[in-house]
């Protein structure tokens, strides 16, 4: 596992707030970047979105690690010359406004580069700095439905349905430390990103952009019979990628004679008559317990597995083994389980209070 901090002794200025720009600003401090986190009077908005353990924001406390918490109204004259003395030794602003609001308040890309020419800075936004909807909000569920992401996550109702996380604003977050530690790390000096969720929403679904492009529409399963079965007590999901998947499902199933079918022998033809067959294996799979399908799944070389829950995921012997959820002291005194970032130590940090830092960064900038 990659232990190294090729961030150190970067200093970063994070005015984010929210999801997707905090996200990249705490990668960056889980790199070994500083990440001064600068907060309105009564913090991030986001930490009021949730509860959590120590009655704090789960949002807040996931994508805030690392950090150091300096409330300030950067709106007052003292509040922006404070600000702007950081911003002068810093190798990397971050700000989530709509554009043009950081310009109005005098700290703009052009504003912080007159003070600081080497500056890297990147502003993260809905729609980006550029196009008729630029001055217009985002949130994550806005963003699902302008990129596409409903259209294809139908439920069985057969309604586009968001997906139950933030997941546009996450995904925004991994594209911005991206841009931002390769801007970083490649010495750019005096160099402006604009990242948005909008177009972070379509790179991660490009394939899905692509083949529309190409049909016309895009194919509700582009592997059938793939999808989520009821089981005795339970769901599984099932899933395939050659032929021959299908033949070993077929034969697991209890029914080899699926696969010699002339409406079901190619992924198209089983594409074309997928309701028949859903139908068939639904009824197939619902009279056995999902722990009865996953063993005889595996002994067939059945690519599936039980749909979990987090509890379950929690405790899963895989999770367990690869320390992917260790208990971290989040809050002073509060541990909660926390996904580590792959590829990456265990971080052991907690979040900071609403202004825990600030009496002790201005005085060290001399402020």
């Amino acid at each position: 596992m990659q232990t190294s901090k090729p961030m150190d002794g970067r200093l970063v200025l994070d005015l984010t707030q929210g999801i997707a720009g905090p996200y990249a600003a705490r990668l960056m401090a889980e790199h070994g970047a500083r990440v001064i986190k600068i907060e309105p009077p009564g913090g991030d908005w986001v930490r009021q979105i949730g509860g959590g353990p120590g009655g704090a924001s789960v949002n807040y406390l996931y994508y805030n690690f690392g950090k150091e918490s300096v409330e300030l109204d950067v709106k007052s004259s003292d509040g922006l010359a404070a600000l702007k003395a950081i911003a002068a030794k810093a190798d990397v602003v971050m700000e989530s406004a709509r554009p043009g609001v950081t310009a109005r308040r005098g700290l703009g890309f052009e504003d912080i580069r007159a003070i600081n020419p080497d500056i890297v800075y990147l502003s993260v936004s809905g729609f980006g700095h550029e196009g008729p909807r630029a001055p217009a909000p985002m949130t994550d569920t806005v963003g699902q439905a302008f990129s596409g992401m409903m259209s294809i996550n139908h439920g069985m109702d057969g309604i586009p349905h968001k997906i139950h996380t933030t997941i546009i604003d996450a995904v925004t977050g991994l594209y911005a430390f991206q841009a931002l530690s390769m801007a970083v790390m490649a010495g750019d000096k005096g160099k402006h990103l604009d990242i948005s969720l909008a177009q972070a929403a379509a790179a991660v679904m490009g394939p899905k952009v692509m083949e529309f492009a190409h049909f016309g529409f895009s194919p509700a399963s582009p592997n059938p019979p793939a999808g989520s079965y009821p089981t005795k007590d339970g769901w599984i999901a099932i899933t395939l990628v050659r032929e021959s998947h299908f033949v070993a499902l077929a034969a697991a199933l209890g029914r080899p004679d699926l696969s010699d079918d002339p409406k079901f022998d190619t992924f198209p033809k089983r594409l074309e008559n997928l309701p028949e067959l859903v139908a068939i294996m639904n009824d197939l799979t619902v009279v056995r317990t999902t722990g009865e399908w996953v063993a005889i799944f595996a002994e067939a070389g059945v690519l599936a597995n039980r749909i979990n829950d987090f509890g379950m995921w929690l405790d899963e012997p895989q999770t367990v083994a690869t320390q992917g959820a260790p208990g971290i002291e989040v809050l002073p005194g509060v541990t909660a389980p926390v996904p580590r970032t792959p590829g990456r130590e265990i971080y052991d940090t907690h979040c900071p209070q609403i202004g825990a830092d600030t009496d002790s960064v201005l005085a060290e900038f001399a402020i």
